[in-house]
């Protein structure tokens, strides 16, 4: 008995080795190599390609920036400004806009995106130099493109 109680206690510890052994492994893994500010996991571009490679259904972020010049940027000065941006929500019905706090207010959005922090987007300049937070997700370049230009095939 003394044996067999001894190759269990063993045969255990052997067991909670292993577990914490692959417990490291996964959470290595799972790893963000790349966080924003707020502690948001961010895509990488390798990883960002290949989501769209996955998803054929999901906008790509330079398809998003295109539309967005063609439909948002109404002085067409090439920069998506606070009021263009205000006046396009403003349009859209009220059950649109519920679901646009996904991509956050007309404050959050600017913060996210516009880079040097005069008050537009530009879509040369800021866009590439925010592409890690600003639009960074299928789920929200879906949301963006489907409040404000779900037709856009540009």
């Amino acid at each position: 008995m003394f044996l067999s109680f001894r190759f269990v206690k063993v045969l255990l510890l052997a067991l909670l080795v292993v577990t914490a052994v692959l417990a490291n492994e996964q959470a290595q893994q799972n790893e963000c190599p790349n966080v924003a500010e707020n502690g948001e996991c961010l895509a990488s571009a390798q990883e960002e390609k290949i989501e769209e490679e996955i998803d054929p259904n999901c906008p790509s972020r330079p398809h998003i920036i295109r539309c967005a010049a063609h439909y948002l940027d109404t002085n067409h000065n090439d920069k998506l400004e606070r009021s263009e941006l205000e006046d396009a929500i403003a349009k859209l019905p009220w059950y649109q806009r519920g679901v646009l706090k996904i991509i956050g207010s007309v404050d959050k959005v600017m913060k996210k995106c516009d880079a040097d922090g005069d008050g537009a987007i530009s879509i040369v300049h800021d866009m590439e130099a925010t592409k890690e937070r600003c639009l960074a997700t299928c789920f929200k370049r879906k949301a963006f493109k489907g409040a404000f230009f779900p037709e856009c095939d540009k």
